[in-house]
């Protein structure tokens, strides 16, 4: 939910259109949740995508509660040790939650497909309790993005996408 907020302040920020939901679980805690930014140049009239342009992954129970959503997407980054793998060509397994502070990587991976977002991220980060383990989680993410893209020619068609939504 963190990583969500943060990322919607700052594609705020940087003039665009945001809308960011949340869903719990029924269970009080250690049930899943699920947390979406949509991002638009344009007034957004419905919140609720079909699909997405990119899904980070950090558990099962979280997939498994959007699976029809999470499965038409363009580009799904899954952490490896907490996802069933999914058997499409449009996922990519990676160690999340061992890197550092789960949803700070994972906003790291995000701020390496807009890179033009990355600065007002860190801002955001900055205010937070405990900054310094979250930048630090961040960078991580940062540097696990930059990797996949270099690896991955559908990931950098989905980064391309992002980063002209972003760009003015």
């Amino acid at each position: 939910m963190l990583a969500a907020t943060l990322l919607a302040r700052a594609a705020f920020k940087k003039g665009l259109y945001v809308a960011q939901l949340q869903s719990y679980g029924a269970e009080v805690r250690g049930g899943a949740v699920v947390a979406y930014v949509v991002l638009s140049r344009q007034p957004i009239e419905n919140p609720y995508p079909e699909n997405y342009d990119l899904v980070v992954a950090l558990h099962e129970a979280g997939v498994a509660r959007r699976r029809n959503e999470v499965l038409s997407s363009k580009a799904i980054i899954a952490d490896e040790d907490l996802v069933k793998p999914i058997h499409k060509d449009n996922v990519i397994r990676v160690k999340i939650v061992k890197s550092g502070t789960p949803n700070m990587v994972a906003l790291g991976i995000i701020a390496a497909f807009i890179p033009a977002i990355a600065e007002e991220l860190r801002r955001e980060i900055s205010k937070l309790r405990n900054a310094e383990e979250n930048l630090k989680s961040f960078d991580e993410g940062v540097r696990i993005g930059v990797e996949l893209l270099g690896e991955h020619t559908k990931l950098r068609d989905v980064a391309e996408c992002l980063t002209k939504l972003v760009s003015p």
